[in-house]
């Protein structure tokens, strides 16, 4: 798959709102493109990675303007932060070299959880950085 295909799939699974201008990293925990494959043929397993996109600037801009306001419920449940470490944000189950060379420590942002629990994303607007990640 290329960047760009995995760039406009992951956009897809944001909320609307929140667009992006580009893929910056791509990744699966260690071991889980084996028990991805696994889990296909023997119809088991979990599949968990995560996404890194470049937020858009107009967006960036409007989420620092409005804040938790711009972010609308729909089937994620939102919350703010004034600081953190992504490994602490989401349920960041890889961990900060899931990311490879993105920093690790940012300023306020926003997370989200689906409400099925199966997703989460943080929305760093200062960083223009969106990290989704996902469970199966």
């Amino acid at each position: 798959m290329n960047r760009a295909l995995i760039h406009r799939r992951a956009q897809r699974l944001l909320p609307a709102g929140i667009e992006t201008c580009g893929l910056l990293h791509f990744g699966l925990a260690p071991g889980q493109v084996e028990r991805a494959l696994l889990g296909s043929v023997f119809a088991g397993g979990q599949a968990q990675g995560v996404v890194a996109l470049r937020l858009s600037l107009s967006t960036a801009l409007a989420i620092r303007r409005k804040g938790l306001r711009y972010f609308e419920s729909g089937d994620w449940v939102y919350s703010a932060f004034a600081e953190a470490h992504l490994s602490d944000v989401g349920g960041f189950a890889c961990g900060a070299e899931g990311l490879g060379a993105l920093p690790t420590t940012h300023g306020a942002g926003y997370s989200a959880v689906a409400q099925d629990g199966r997703s989460w994303f943080v929305v760093l607007p200062v960083e223009r950085l969106v990290v989704y990640g996902w469970w199966e």
